[in-house]
This record gives C-alpha cells, sequence and structure tokens, in this order.
C-alpha cells in the first residue's frame, strides 16, 4: 500500500515538474509569449513585469492544486483499508479515544466483537474493489441485536455508526435510539408523521429501535404503521441510513416473522450474550475506579457470591445493575460516613457491599 501511495506522489511531482517548466517557458518567452503581447499594449516595463510575475504565480498555483488532487485520490484509495479491526482477546485496559479502540475496551463480548470484525473486513474488501473498477454489490447494512438488557447494545450502534462514517458508509454517523414511545401516536394517522420526524433525524446515520418487538401488537395497534413507516423509509433512503431493531432473542423472532417485509431487510443478526460474574465484577471495578472509589480487602470473594446468585432473577439488567450497584453503595457508604466523620471518603467497606445487596 505504501509503495502505490509514493508511486502516486511521484506521478503527481512529475506532472507538476513538467507542467510549471512548460508553462513559465511559455509565459515568460520574450518573442511568442503573453508577457510580449503585454509587453507591446502597454508599452511599461514596470507593468508586464508585474503581470508577468501574477502570471507565473497563477499557473504554478493551478498546477499544484492539480498535482495534490492527484496525490490524495492515490491516497485515498489506501485509507479504508487501514482501518484497525478489534483486538478481541486483548484485556480492557483504559478508556480508548476512536470507535474502535472503546469497542476492543469493552469488558467481555468477544462473540460481539467478531461480527463487528466480519462487517469491518467486508466492507474494506468492497471499498477495495470499488477503487479497482470491479462490481460491488449492495450491501444492506441494516441489523438486529438480541440479548437481555444492559449487555451493550447501544453502545455498540453507536461505535458503529463512528465506524460506518470512518469508512464513509455514511456521512454523520450519528445515533437516534428511540422506543415505542417516541413512535406509536394515540390516534390514526399520528404515529406515520411521529415515527417520520425520528426516521428524518437519523438520515445519513444510525436509527435504534430498541424493544422493537413492541411494535408488532396484534389487530388495529398503531405499532404496526410505525413499522411500515421505517420499512419505507429504509427502501426510499438505502444508502443514507442504517437501522437496528434490539430486544430479547424470542420477542425478535416474532417481530421479524410479524411483517413479509422485515425478515428481508434485517439479513444480520448480531447476539448479545450476559455478562459472566467476573465480567460484572471487571465492569463494577471500572466503575468505581472512575470515581475514585477504592475496594477493601476481600471484596472480590463477597461481591461474586451475591453476583452468582443474583444472574438468576428474570429481570437481571446486566451492567446496568452495576450502575445501580454502585449508587446504593455511595448510599449506605455517606450515611457511615455522616456517622464517622473521620472515614475514608474514598474506601468503601465490605458492609456497605452487604447493606447495598440486602
Amino acid at each position: 500500500m505504501s509503495r502505490a501511495v509514493s508511486f502516486g506522489s511521484m506521478i503527481a511531482f512529475l506532472i507538476v515538474l513538467v507542467a510549471a517548466t512548460v508553462i513559465s517557458s511559455w509565459i515568460l518567452n520574450p518573442d511568442t509569449g503573453p508577457i510580449n503581447w503585454i509587453k507591446q499594449l502597454s508599452g511599461s516595463e514596470l507593468i508586464w513585469r508585474a503581470l508577468g510575475a501574477l502570471a507565473v504565480i497563477v499557473a504554478g498555483a493551478s498546477i499544484t492544486y492539480v498535482a495534490a488532487r492527484l496525490a490524495n485520490k492515490s491516497a485515498s484509495s489506501q485509507s479504508t483499508a487501514r482501518m484497525p479491526f478489534l483486538k478481541v482477546e486483548r484485556p480492557p485496559t483504559s478508556k480508548g479515544t476512536t470507535a474502535i479502540e472503546e469497542l476492543d475496551d469493552m469488558v467481555g463480548l468477544s462473540a460481539v466483537k467478531d461480527e463487528v470484525n466480519k462487517l469491518i473486513a467486508r466492507l474494506k474488501v468492497e471499498a477495495m474493489r470499488k477503487e479497482a473498477g470491479l462490481p460491488v454489490p449492495s450491501i444492506s447494512l441494516h441489523m438486529v441485536f438480541t440479548g437481555p438488557p444492559g449487555v451493550g447494545k447501544t453502545q455498540i450502534a453507536k461505535a458503529l455508526g463512528e465506524i460506518l462514517k470512518s469508512l464513509k458508509m455514511l456521512r454523520k454517523g450519528h445515533l437516534v435510539e428511540v422506543d415505542r414511545s417516541e413512535l406509536v401516536a394515540g390516534y390514526v394517522g399520528q404515529t406515520a408523521l411521529k415515527t417520520m420526524e425520528k426516521c428524518r433525524s437519523a438520515l445519513d446515520g444510525v436509527l435504534f429501535v430498541d424493544e422493537a418487538y413492541s411494535l408488532a401488537g396484534a389487530g388495529t395497534d398503531f405499532g404496526r404503521e410505525a413499522v411500515e413507516t421505517i420499512l419505507k423509509f429504509m427502501e426510499d433512503n438505502r444508502d443514507r441510513v442504517v437501522v437496528i431493531v434490539a430486544g430479547y432473542p424470542n420477542e425478535m423472532r416474532r417481530f421479524l416473522s410479524s411483517n413479509p417485509g422485515l425478515a428481508s431487510r434485517f439479513s444480520k443478526t448480531i447476539e448479545f450474550p450476559s455478562y459472566s460474574a467476573e465480567e460484572l465484577l471487571q465492569i463494577f471495578q471500572r466503575m468505581a475506579q472512575q470515581e475514585h472509589y477504592d475496594m477493601p480487602t476481600g471484596f472480590d470473594r463477597v461481591f461474586l457470591s451475591w453476583v452468582r446468585t443474583a444472574l438468576s432473577s428474570e429481570d437481571w439488567g446486566n451492567a446496568r445493575e452495576m450502575r445501580s450497584l454502585l449508587e446504593r453503595m455511595r448510599e449506605v457508604q455517606s450515611l457511615r460516613i455522616a456517622a464517622t466523620p473521620t472515614s475514608s471518603l474514598t474506601k468503601f467497606e465490605i458492609s456497605d457491599l452487604e447493606q447495598a445487596t440486602a
């Protein structure tokens, strides 16, 4: 790839050199060039020299612009190929600064990261085929995210938007997150208007429909009108919007079968598994460290014992539960510090965890 970039730059340099030499020689030719014409018309030595210098500057700037465009075209053909992949096996470290780094930095989700890598690889190859003048089939980027709440579906959708923007598949790459309450109205005809407003706000970005299965109501439910509006918007703006529908696995399967046009438009499904107890411990520790809290000795053992029991709950919220737990522990710690002002402001006690999980 670097050879291609160097070759393009060399060609651009040669164009500048040859064109500048030829044009400058012609402009400054005392017998046939435009300088001779100006000199004959004006009769002033100073004027014709000034105009000659201006002509050389304008010609040089024009040639430089053309050469720069040629060099940039050569370089841009390689930019997509430089898109990095997720390092699925790398352990979590500090928060990244790009969409790829942020995804790579998320705890767990190895299977999800593999799917994202496949998507990136496919888009890179399609871009390379396009640059080579080869036929490129239409790519459907609409997706289904299945999994329980609190497993990073929204964060992945947001990062995908930024990745698609960097790959020039989307112009903005922003995320618009909606649910049933933001799409469905209470009267006939209003749902289409309400849904279309949200769709338009997601143009050139990602429309993320959380709990999309709630739109597949029975009978005269207005959710069906919202679905039909979204499908039409997807059809009318194939290359300008990516729609991601998300929800529990079984419910999403029923949702896709509720409308003949849904399954064919959402060809890719990414499954998000629940976090393990050890992954939830990492998530909680990260949250606590970001707020400058220290864990007491023996915290891991007590935490894992509690979370392994809590995982069996039907309404378990995964990472969301970790945020709620941290808030409850802060409340317990505040009461303890209020009673004993000399206690550390940055250290939790085992008793804080025990009371918060009671």
